[in-house]
């Protein structure tokens, strides 16, 4: 036989045998156990959905046509409840006070003392003069002549309770003439009259015309009854009377001679 042939057979040999020794050599691989089939309702497959919630794997067509059983809620974790505040008692509202029947209309401030004059020449020096200028200017018979000695007073005096800033022309619209004549014989009327004398020896003291403004009008001596007509009808006294309140002209000079007001109302 040629040598070539029987060196080529030779090696075919050679890896025949290698091969089938390489074989009983190697560890065989152990045969693969069939992996089990994990199902919705296994264990397995609801823990990997809990660690997992961004998972998108559709669930099973079971799942979708019977729902599953209604899982009652877990109870809220318990809160700490903070301890309870002292709250102090409230404060007990004063107990309210009655409210007075309407009834007649008394003078808002009642003066500490009234003591009447019965003679006018027995007033102080000042008061006495600034009550003869007001007579004098009411003789007149012009109004403006009392705007005069109302403009030179210390202050102005109230004569109206309302915004006016003109006495005179107050007076004229006030008056039943347009004039203010009507106005100057009221004040001639009160002045003629005695006056009131209230709270003596107090900053308040005043002289009071017509002394009637602080008598009781329900308490008249016939002498005083016949004072109060001097100055109204018989109509006016019956509404005072019913007012309860002296609602006519009045006049008040302070101890020092200025006149403080000269206005009709409460």
């Amino acid at each position: 036989m040629d040598p070539r042939r029987l060196a080529l057979l030779a090696a075919l040999i050679t890896t025949a045998v290698l091969g089938v020794s390489v074989a009983q050599i190697m560890p065989r691989e152990a045969p693969r156990l069939a992996e089990p089939v994990v199902g919705a309702g296994s264990p397995l497959r609801s823990t990997i959905r809990d660690v997992t919630p961004l998972a998108t794997e559709a669930p099973p067509p079971a799942a979708r046509t019977a729902p599953p059983p209604a899982t009652p809620p877990a109870p809220a974790p318990a809160v700490a409840t903070p301890p309870a505040v002292a709250t102090p008692p409230a404060a007990t509202p004063p107990a309210a006070t009655p409210v007075p029947a309407p009834g007649p209309r008394r003078a808002a401030r009642a003066p500490v003392s009234v003591e009447i004059l019965p003679d006018n020449e027995d007033l102080r020096e000042r008061v006495g003069s600034m009550r003869e200028r007001l007579i004098l200017a009411a003789r007149s018979g012009d109004i403006a002549r009392l705007g005069v000695v109302f403009q030179i007073n210390e202050t102005m005096p109230v004569f109206t309770r309302g915004p006016e800033r003109d006495p005179v022309a107050f007076w004229k619209a006030a008056s039943g003439d347009g004039e203010g004549r009507e106005i100057l014989a009221v004040l001639l009327n009160i002045l003629d009259l005695p006056a009131a004398l209230i709270n003596k020896g107090t900053p308040q003291e005043m002289y009071v015309w017509p002394y009637l403004a602080h008598v009781p009008l329900t308490d008249l001596t016939p002498r005083q009854s016949v004072d109060l007509y001097r100055l109204m009808t018989a109509q006016d006294v019956r509404d005072t009377r019913t007012l309860g309140a002296w609602v006519f002209w009045r006049l008040g000079i302070g101890p020092d001679g200025t006149v403080h007001f000269f206005l009709a109302g409460e």
